[in-house]
């Protein structure tokens, strides 16, 4: 099967992005995404969730909320557990002060980050600074934010009981530690 030129495009993106050259990775994302026919935006096209999670990248480094919002949600309505557009919703949410958005973007990065299908996207947040970043820095402020934490807790218990027939849990249950923490400093 031959490429297409958005995946082109992309791998092109992707490329100038390793010689450290944004305004051409830019250009190339652009008209990557501009290529992507209308029959190609669907949940199993991970080139088109890649070209969605790079345009949301890009405007979030810009200082564009509302377009990078527009990318992240349309990038997660077609994969809900898009480890890449979901690690963008944390900064996205906590650059808007959503942190009830944040922490659930957050709880869904970490069930994202342990399904099977991981490995099929070449994320770039699937790593263990990322994954740092979100237990030491982003899961605080959106816990320490977020009212009512008992109910959160229920929820969070009772959702990770049931990953655990898709996922190992490790990760929520990690989580689960972080916030208790919180709560045990706050009383």
């Amino acid at each position: 099967m031959s490429q297409k030129d958005y995946e082109s495009n992309l791998e092109t993106a992707i490329s100038y992005l390793k010689m450290q050259n944004g305004i051409d990775a830019r250009l190339s994302i652009k008209k990557a995404l501009s290529q992507v026919p209308d029959e190609d935006k669907k949940e199993d096209n991970s080139p088109f969730l890649k070209i969605l999670s790079m345009c949301g990248r890009f405007a979030i480094e810009d200082g564009d909320v509302s377009r990078a919002a527009y990318y992240i949600r349309q990038g997660l309505k077609l994969k809900r557990f898009h480890v890449d557009l979901l690690f963008l919703d944390i900064l996205l949410s906590k650059a808007t002060h959503r942190y009830g958005d944040m922490l659930t973007s957050i709880l869904s990065y970490l069930v994202a980050i342990d399904l099977p299908d991981r490995e099929i996207y070449a994320y770039d947040f699937l790593n263990s600074e990322a994954l740092k970043e979100v237990y030491d820095v982003y899961l605080p402020i959106a816990y320490s934010n977020t009212q009512n934490h008992t109910p959160v807790m229920e929820i969070i218990r009772d959702t990770a009981e049931k990953l655990r027939k898709i996922t190992t849990g490790v990760y929520i249950d990690k989580a689960r530690d972080i916030m208790r923490a919180i709560d045990l400093k706050s009383n």
